[in-house]
């Protein structure tokens, strides 16, 4: 059963910076660090993350921003 979505060109909107109206972004890592209590491993375990950022001011819009729970 196939069950993507039928999308074409003209149902695409680009995305623009919130700080500075660049439509061009990077994708970057963003480094998290979970305790060694939470893990139950002998040290802290480092979590990357990917997140974009935008390739004129270098700022990382907020729809971007990874989730912190």
């Amino acid at each position: 059963m196939n069950t993507q979505p039928n999308i074409k060109a003209s149902d695409l909107k680009p995305m623009t910076c919130t700080e500075c109206g660049g439509m061009y972004f990077r994708q970057v890592m963003a480094i998290n660090k979970v305790s060694r209590f939470l893990t139950g491993q002998d040290k802290d375990t480092v979590y990357p993350v990917p997140v974009f950022r935008c390739d004129d001011c270098g700022s990382v819009p907020e729809e971007f921003q990874p989730e912190i729970a």
